[in-house]
């Protein structure tokens, strides 16, 4: 498993006109800084940007989850196989 297999990019969105782009200063402080969308021209904080679109993080984040413990079990499974490969007494279905 590599985390490249697990990268996202999450689109966020205005809240007020869904658009996708954003004007801000990137030398402001990170959560705090003010973002302006470009479609409908209003301001907010970075942070505030992110908890209006936590759904969408968090269904993104849960998605990554699901995949993670799927491909973790397959690994698992293929080193437990390869360990006991050769015994009478275990059998993998």
């Amino acid at each position: 498993m590599t985390k490249r297999d697990y990268k996202r990019t999450v689109e966020l969105r205005c809240p007020t006109c869904t658009g996708t782009q954003f004007e801000y200063d990137e030398d402001a402080e990170a959560e705090h800084a003010s973002v302006r969308c470009i479609g409908c021209d209003r301001v907010t904080s970075k942070d505030e940007l992110v908890r209006e679109n936590a759904e969408n993080i968090n269904a993104h984040a849960s998605e990554i989850g699901k995949e993670a413990v799927e491909d973790f079990a397959k690994e698992i499974r293929k080193s437990l196989e390869s360990a006991l490969r050769g015994s009478k007494h275990i059998k993998f279905k």
